[in-house]
């Protein structure tokens, strides 16, 4: 069903006590949306609807999440420490088994229906609607119509082949690493690796394999939280499979945020990816472009590495015309 339905239930009988009515809530994508709207919805809920609860029973809370503001979100922010509250998110496809997870004898939904769905929606939307990923539209820094794209990279050689790497911490950090070709003033990026993989010798391997592949000249590690050593075990893979590329460590310690929304502009204007049609959704590539259009400034992001990653790619670049380059230690 969407839209949001809230109901309150004895604890013993499960008998329903109170409800606030379907109309309360947000039927439409617009006013799911409205932070004014979504405001008056929480104070409806918080003063009038909780109030209602006689002491000891349960709260059950059923919606498609449009956005962090609604009700489920805010309960979330208040209760997401307690063992008393229980959230349970049931995306489309289960990331393990690439199984679909509604996938019943009699009315189900296969992959193969979730995935022509992905083609037609909006990836936020699809998000939204189908993985329980709720994304504010209103305050996204990248939007598709301001990014430049390409189908071909120019004729001739490039000046340069670049890539940064933003090493992959715990938890789900992503390490990214994106391959872009300088011609002039413009970076194109011609592959990437956006994957949340915790194996070291994975990490090793994919990145060393991908800086050989693509012929980066200079690529620049992160050095916080053990990148040092991802950058050293990289480099010492590069020297085996005979690439020729200068890998640098640099340690970062400004606002990620403020970083993030400073430069992006420079990233709007000065890097091209690939058109939609020349990779596939799941793939690192599109994994990469799917983080990027879906950066909030004023919502909670799941997943921030992709724009701090090029945040710190233009930074990068910007600094290698003055800026003076050093080769890191190796580690102990």
């Amino acid at each position: 069903m969407e839209g949001c339905y809230n109901g309150f239930f004895d604890a013993g009988s499960v008998t329903l006590l109170d409800c606030i009515s379907l109309q309360f809530y947000f039927t439409l994508n617009k006013e799911a949306l409205n932070k004014v709207r979504l405001d008056k919805l929480w104070s409806l809920y918080s003063v009038d609807g909780k109030q209602r609860k006689m002491d000891g029973c349960k709260e059950i809370h059923i919606a498609t999440r449009w956005s962090v503001h609604d009700v489920i979100g805010r309960i979330k922010n208040l209760y997401n420490k307690s063992d008393r509250v229980r959230f349970v998110e049931v995306p489309d496809i289960d990331p393990v088994t690439e199984k679909s997870n509604f996938d019943y004898e009699y009315n189900g939904f296969s992959v193969k229906f979730f995935n022509d769905q992905a083609l037609a929606m909006d990836d936020i939307s699809y998000k939204c609607l189908y993985k329980s990923q709720p994304i504010e539209r209103e305050g996204l820094l990248y939007h598709e119509d301001e990014l430049r794209r390409y189908f071909t990279l120019p004729q001739g050689e490039p000046d340069a082949l670049l890539g940064i790497c933003d090493t992959k911490d715990k938890g789900t950090d992503y390490m990214f690493l994106p391959c872009a070709a300088q011609y002039g003033n413009d970076y194109y990026c011609l592959d990437c690796i956006c994957d949340d993989n915790s194996d070291y010798g994975v990490q090793y391997e994919r990145c060393s394999q991908i800086i050989v592949d693509n012929k980066l000249q200079q690529c620049q590690f992160e050095s916080n939280n053990g990148g040092s050593r991802v950058g050293y075990e990289v480099n010492r893979l590069v020297e085996q499979k005979h690439g020729r590329c200068n890998i640098t460590t640099k340690f970062t310690d400004s606002n990620k945020e403020t970083k993030i929304i400073v430069n992006a502009d420079w990233v709007k204007k000065h890097v091209l990816f690939k058109d939609s049609s020349l990779y596939k959704a799941k793939s690192d590539y599109g994994v990469m472009m799917s983080f990027l259009l879906s950066y909030s400034v004023k919502g909670k992001n799941l997943h921030d590495d992709v724009p701090d990653g090029w945040a710190q790619f233009a930074l990068f670049t910007q600094n290698m015309g003055g800026g003076k380059v050093t080769v890191f230690q190796r580690p102990c």
